[in-house]
């Protein structure tokens, strides 16, 4: 009986000995809590305003016209009249060939179109000729033919006035016909007298548009062969240029022509057009925009990175991005409230320009941490290092 009690007061001694301990280990576990430094942290008010929708694209830079200079007819090279890397119009000269044989050949031209002139008019004088002769033979035949019923002249007389007479119409028919030849003739001689002229012409290469030259292919004195695909120059338009870059087929309708397009050195042009179909490899479409690129520093073949404005969402809840915390749960910001810190979830929108649209979640006023999240928890007392800042899109 007495070894019995002796255990059970053992055993009270031993359970409020642990007790004590329990309660003790939590109060110094309060107090520490407690005595735990304030986390210094930034803040951002949430706010309402407007944010711009972009979609980011990489595109390559290419000429709006483009022209690869080859030799309309063959010849020596004599003359090249600019430097490369030169910025010329449209219609200068590029370059000459030896136009010795090309004037031959038009001065050659212009004797057959005389002489198909003068056979011309020679033709059209026999016919003159031969009309004036049919109708004489006509009145002089019609005369007999009446003197031949009235019995004045013989059956043989009248008969050999007429059939003069219809020679001689005869003749005139195909004089007429002589003319037509004739002007055939000088038609065909005039249309070789103009290509001899349109040859001795591109005896000086011009340039089709304006732009800028490109390097050189050929060398003063080389042969110039027509029709054998061979380049002397390409010429590029530099102002103004074009962007083409691809848009996904399900971000298709939110492109439309007119929109910006915004590099990333600050550059801005617009959507100008939108292919008609869509490419079943990548499911993207073409999309080209304009840039005037008056200080020529886009140049063809060069790659650009840039973000496409879609729209505007207007009236939203806008916080800096910094703000926004990714957790188990989804999206969620730390909300400054008596001086401590309280995680809140949010549903979130687009971001641009450093800013996020909050669909849900916060109100415009509250005051979110945008420094300092990692070393905080629920409650954690927080310290303002800085004033909360305005918060206003860029």
């Amino acid at each position: 009986m007495t070894s019995l009690w002796r255990r059970r007061n053992l055993g009270l001694l031993l359970g409020g000995v642990l007790a004590l301990a329990v309660i003790r280990g939590c109060w110094f576990k309060g107090e520490e809590s407690r005595q735990r430094p304030p986390v210094p942290v930034r803040l951002s008010e949430a706010r309402i305003g407007e944010l711009p929708l972009t979609y980011p694209i990489t595109g390559e830079v290419t000429a709006l016209a483009s022209a690869a200079i080859q030799p309309q007819v063959g010849g020596v090279l004599q003359q090249v009249h600019f430097r490369e890397g030169d910025e010329i119009r449209a219609g200068a000269p590029l370059f000459s060939l030896d136009p010795t044989p090309f004037q031959a050949a038009l001065g050659q031209a212009r004797a057959s179109t005389a002489k198909a002139r003068a056979r011309l008019q020679e033709a059209e004088a026999q016919a003159h000729r031969s009309q004036t002769e049919a109708r004489a033979a006509a009145v002089r035949a019609e005369r007999y033919g009446r003197l031949r019923t009235q019995g004045a002249v013989s059956q043989d007389q009248a008969e050999q006035y007429r059939s003069d007479a219809e020679a001689l119409t005869a003749s005139a028919r195909s004089s007429r016909s002589g003319i037509v030849s004739a002007r055939a003739d000088l038609a065909a001689a005039q249309a070789a007298e103009a290509v001899a002229r349109l040859n001795l012409s591109r005896t000086t290469i011009r340039s089709p548009i304006q732009g800028r030259t490109g390097q050189l292919k050929v060398t003063i004195g080389n042969l110039l062969r027509e029709g054998q695909g061979q380049t002397l120059l390409v010429i590029n338009q530099f102002e103004p240029i074009q962007v083409r870059f691809s848009v996904p087929q399900d971000r298709l309708s939110d492109v439309r022509p007119g929109q910006r397009l915004t590099l990333s050195d600050g550059r801005t042009g617009v959507v100008s057009t939108l292919d008609n179909s869509i490419d079943p490899s990548t499911g993207t479409t073409l999309v080209k925009a304009s840039f005037n690129n008056r200080d020529r520093r886009l140049i063809p073949g060069q790659f650009v990175k840039g973000e496409l404005r879609l729209g505007t969402l207007h009236q939203v809840v806008l916080v800096p991005e910094t703000s926004l915390q990714r957790g188990q749960k989804g999206p969620f910001v730390w909300i400054a409230e008596n001086r401590r810190a309280r995680p809140r979830p949010v549903q979130t929108g687009a971001m641009a320009n450093g800013q996020v649209a909050i669909l849900r979640g916060l109100n415009a006023g509250d005051r979110v941490i945008t420094q300092g999240q990692f070393a905080l928890s629920p409650g954690s007392p927080i310290r303002i290092t800085t004033p909360a800042n305005d918060n206003r899109a860029p």
